[in-house]
């Protein structure tokens, strides 16, 4: 089958040859902006209190290449919850926040440097409201973006939601979200 194919392009591009034009194949953008998104969900227990479930989106953009460089920003992209209707506020969580990460390879990244990662705390968005959603803006400026000025391609968003359960007497626990998809 490889043959096949090898045989059929180089009958192509003599074709063309012989033809006087040229053979042009597609290559890709690089400089156009890409983006990869990822929702990931989970039911908290909270004790005493109807459960509360989260979603959570998170996204990694290339959003250029210039002089060698290329420019990535992941951020958490969306964060929604939902309770039960009968409870109307009180203490949910002592604390509930997303670290976004923009990741190279397969290594989780745990220390982050300067840059690579951002905290989003959710606590009072979660805790004074039976449900909702807030969207985070991935504009220039932004709290809670992960700036990467790099050489290295193929990188992606990752995150970890750390909480604690207010009245649980457990210590702070933590959910891995699902990565993105790899962005060239």
């Amino acid at each position: 089958m490889l043959t096949r194919k090898y045989s059929v392009a180089t009958a192509l591009a003599a074709a063309a040859f012989i033809a006087g034009t040229t053979l042009v194949t597609a290559a890709p953008a690089s400089a156009a902006t890409v983006t990869q998104c990822k929702t990931s969900s989970k039911t908290f227990s909270l004790p005493s209190k109807p459960d509360v479930k989260v979603n959570a989106t998170i996204c990694i953009q290339r959003y250029a290449v210039s002089g060698g460089y290329r420019y990535y920003k992941a951020w958490l992209s969306k964060v929604s919850w939902d309770g039960t209707s009968w409870f109307t506020g009180g203490k949910r969580f002592n604390d509930i926040s997303v670290l976004a990460r923009a990741e190279h390879g397969t290594t989780v990244v745990r220390n982050c440097a300067y840059g690579i990662c951002e905290w989003n705390n959710l606590t009072s968005l979660i805790n004074n409201s039976e449900s909702g959603s807030k969207t985070f803006q991935s504009g220039s400026g932004g709290y809670g973006i992960a700036w990467v000025k790099t050489k290295s391609p193929n990188w992606l968003a990752d995150a970890t939601v750390s909480w604690d359960v207010a009245d649980d007497g457990k210590a702070t626990a933590s959910w891995d979200l699902a990565d993105t998809a790899t962005v060239y």
